[in-house]
């Protein structure tokens, strides 16, 4: 009898844990258990397919359950939710939505890839039905059809987080006003303050409203029971539909009660395999915590890249690999209307709280030489540490292509170059790319001499 491999869960980090363990072992029974209708499409274009510049939410789909069959005899089951795992037994009970069947299925190994989901919004009003979130394809469609068909003007987004300010670059195109609440003072998640000053400029050019340091209280609702307002701390903002982007969460209950262990984040804690702490069982995903390349914590970074990187990790070793999976370097960028911002490694305020002894600068250059039409200003920031000299972390802002230069620093980064030795990468230069001195080659040279003095 072939072994089985049972995964719960698709999307990134289930269908690259599957994928990876067919090609490991061609005999091996894979089933994966999706809850929803899709197993597998690309949930960081929605905001993309909301703004109309996707112009169909089928095009975010990937593959159907039955292109895995057919190309890698691999069967998926939508609409079907694990309810329980056991390892004592080694099986998983699952409800089938569409039956109303339970059904209970062995294995002999399982990867966990369960995700993450929005951040739960406790705030009193928060049944309405013109409140949303933004994770899953069917709320992206869900989204989408109530804008179709309420023609709403006003939105509030609460959070500034990438996703709320990719939504931003939405709403403004889908013809919508919008006022955006934060807890904090800037937006952008994590982005350093310089950076974050350019981008609230860029917010505020494209008509959208922001409120920093603003704690919601409670929806104020109609007659309908749909939101009309936002209460807050700073006064009532009215609206004709909420876009809660407060952030995600690990999706953790069914591992909890199975008695996996946790990471101090709240995610799953697995190896460098991407084993949990019980043997045969595996995790990947959103549902994971990852360990930072820089600071050697443990941290919670949801994104699909490091979902698929983890599922091809989980699903090797699930079939008899060797894989490992180091960890991830903080590396991200996004997008808000023209302004691309990019980041990776450690901020300065996290640089200082791990205890390196931080010095950083921060230039204002441009994307190409100074005769060249169309050339664009780029703000690049570089985080050091003085006793080692090593790059810590950078970001950088622009436009035209900006956010793509974070990755020469990536690597910079997880190969652990001093700000000397970044000084002296011979960068590829052609005036219609970059100026002579490319930014990062700037940067790093102007830091070198903060240090030296």
């Amino acid at each position: 009898m072939p072994e089985k491999l049972l995964v719960i869960g698709g999307v990134a980090g289930g269908t690259s844990a599957a994928s990876r363990a067919r090609r490991i072992n061609p005999d091996m029974e894979i089933t994966i258990f999706e809850k929803g209708d899709f197993v597998s499409y690309g949930a960081c274009d929605e905001p993309y397919f909301l703004s109309g510049e996707i112009d169909s939410w089928e095009r975010l789909l990937v593959r159907s359950p039955q292109q895995f069959k057919e190309k890698q005899n691999i069967n998926v089951r939508t609409h079907c939710e694990v309810m329980a795992i056991s390892p004592q037994e080694k099986s998983i009970t699952v409800f089938h939505r569409q039956t109303e069947k339970t059904e209970t299925h062995k294995y002999d190994r399982l990867i966990i890839a369960t995700g993450a989901k929005p951040r739960p919004c406790n705030l009193p009003g928060a049944e309405a039905a013109n409140l949303f979130s933004l994770k899953f394809l069917d709320q992206a469609w869900a989204l989408d059809e109530y804008i179709k068909a309420r023609k709403p003007t006003r939105v509030v987004t609460i959070g500034a987080g990438f996703i709320a300010m990719e939504m931003a670059e939405a709403f403004t195109k889908r013809g919508l006003k919008n006022t955006v609440l934060h807890r904090s003072s800037r937006p952008g998640g994590n982005t350093e303050p310089e950076i974050a000053e350019w981008l609230l400029e860029e917010l505020q050019k494209q008509g959208v409203t922001y409120i920093p340091a603003c704690k919601p209280l409670r929806f104020e609702l109609d007659d309908n029971n749909l939101i009309r307002a936002v209460v807050t701390d700073k006064g009532l903002f009215e609206t004709d539909m909420v876009l809660w982007a407060a952030g995600v969460v690990p999706e953790v209950a069914l591992a909890t009660a199975a008695g996996v262990k946790m990471g101090p984040t709240g995610a799953i804690a697995t190896d460098e395999r991407m084993g949990t702490s019980i043997p045969g069982v595996f995790a990947a995903g959103d549902c994971c915590e990852v360990t930072h390349l820089i600071s050697g914590r443990k941290i919670f970074t949801p994104l699909g890249d490091i979902a698929n990187k983890q599922g091809w990790t989980a699903g090797e070793n699930a079939a008899g690999g060797n894989a490992l999976y180091k960890g991830a370097a903080g590396s991200m960028h996004f997008r808000c209307f023209d302004m691309e911002i990019g980041m990776t490694g450690l901020t300065e305020a996290q640089a200082s709280e791990y205890g390196f002894n931080v010095l950083s600068c921060c230039i204002d250059h441009a994307s190409r030489s100074h005769a060249q039409p169309g050339r664009k200003p780029i703000r690049i920031k570089l985080v050091a540490d003085c006793n080692t000299r090593r790059l810590l972390g950078a970001q950088i802002a622009g436009r035209e292509g900006a956010a793509l230069r974070i990755n020469t620093l990536a690597v910079a980064l997880q190969a652990g170059l001093t700000i000397e030795e970044i000084n002296r990468l011979d960068l590829a230069y052609a005036p219609p790319f970059s100026p002579v001195m490319d930014p990062f080659l700037l940067a790093a040279r102007v830091l070198s001499k903060d240090i030296q003095s």
